[in-house]
């Protein structure tokens, strides 16, 4: 059992007598979280169809059952229920689908490396001013749980043909890194165009995919604008990193400024770490960074006048200098 992160902030918007919202993709531990920190709640699951079709019925009725502390978990599973949402009450709502709540918000995802290894993780705030002990062997992902698939999509949209979905869902892995090309994934899966927004969307909703979108500092060059594609549950070192660096700031109830800037000359920094009040953080991502990905991040940090900088790597056999910070992604 893995200490989360999530537990503290979830607790502390918890004191303030108003339902949360804790959601997340399938298997990450949401149900286990909210059970275990609340354990003098009571305990409502809509997973069960005869009370999930009283709820859905009767929605007022069923938040007036709920007088005291409660956890209602998949309230995704009962639209109804959100059109007649509580108001000041100690409620802990859970769902593996986004939704739009005027509630206070946290997402928890499958434990991170920190979590896993029992350590706290890297903030965005010390991401290229601290590097934390290195780390042996980085403790093994845990494997990615495709049952959202299954049992989220069928439900989401009218997709007659499941195995069209998983194909996309393929096409878009292998894409993962990669600035998002619509036409050319459509092409790949062999749907529409439309069909892909539509899709994209979805693998949204249920955490699966981040839309990193681009850095608007243009230092007068021409920038690529459209967003880059990272998949949950790549094996691209870009990916994993992007992603641990998001779940990292989410299970501590922030949500980071993540963007990428490229320029169309091909000049790549592959994420910006954009903090309210802070200079921004350049980072390069790459199994074993070369010389030439150095050049390029201190090309950067020159342009926008910033005096830190990061590499995250699998392998660093660089020296480096002039306020570049090296780590794995053990150390994340």
């Amino acid at each position: 059992m893995y200490q989360r992160t999530l537990s503290i902030p979830l607790h502390r918007a918890s004191l303030h007598g108003e339902p949360v919202l804790l959601q997340g993709p399938r298997g990450s531990g949401k149900t286990v979280l909210a059970r275990r920190e609340f354990p003098a709640h009571t305990f409502v699951t809509l997973e069960d169809a005869r009370d999930r079709a009283r709820a859905r019925a009767n929605p007022a009725a069923f938040w007036a059952k709920l007088r005291g502390p409660a956890i209602v978990d998949d309230l995704h599973r009962a639209p109804e229920l959100m059109e007649q949402l509580p108001g000041e009450r100690p409620l802990v709502l859970v769902s593996s689908r986004r939704l739009r709540l005027p509630y206070e918000t946290f997402e928890l995802y499958a434990p991170t490396q920190a979590e896993r290894a029992g350590r706290p993780p890297l903030s965005l705030e010390m991401l290229g001013h601290f590097a934390p002990p290195a780390v042996g062997r980085p403790v093994e992902p845990a494997g990615a749980d495709r049952s959202w698939i299954h049992k989220d999509v069928r439900a989401m949209i009218q997709v007659r043909d499941l195995d069209r979905f998983e194909r996309f869902h393929e096409c878009a892995l292998a894409r993962s890194g990669a600035v998002l090309d619509q036409q050319g994934l459509a092409d790949e899966a062999e749907v529409s165009h439309a069909t892909v927004g539509r899709w994209l969307r979805v693998m949204e909703d249920c955490f699966q995919v981040l839309r990193l979108p681009a850095s608007e500092a243009d230092f007068g060059r021409r920038l690529v604008r459209s967003p880059k594609l990272h998949v949950l549950g790549s094996d691209r070192m870009e990916s994993r990193a992007v992603w641990e660096i998001y779940e990292n700031s989410r299970h501590q109830g922030v949500e980071p400024g993540l963007r990428y800037w490229r320029d169309s000359n091909g000049f790549e920094i592959q994420l910006i770490v954009e903090s309210e009040g802070a200079a921004p953080v350049p980072v390069a991502i790459a199994a074993e960074p070369t010389p030439g990905d150095l050049v390029r991040l201190h090309r950067w940090m020159e342009l926008a006048g910033v005096r830190r900088g990061a590499v995250i790597s699998e392998r660093m056999r660089l020296g480096l200098r002039g306020g570049v910070v090296g780590y794995s992604v053990g150390q994340l």
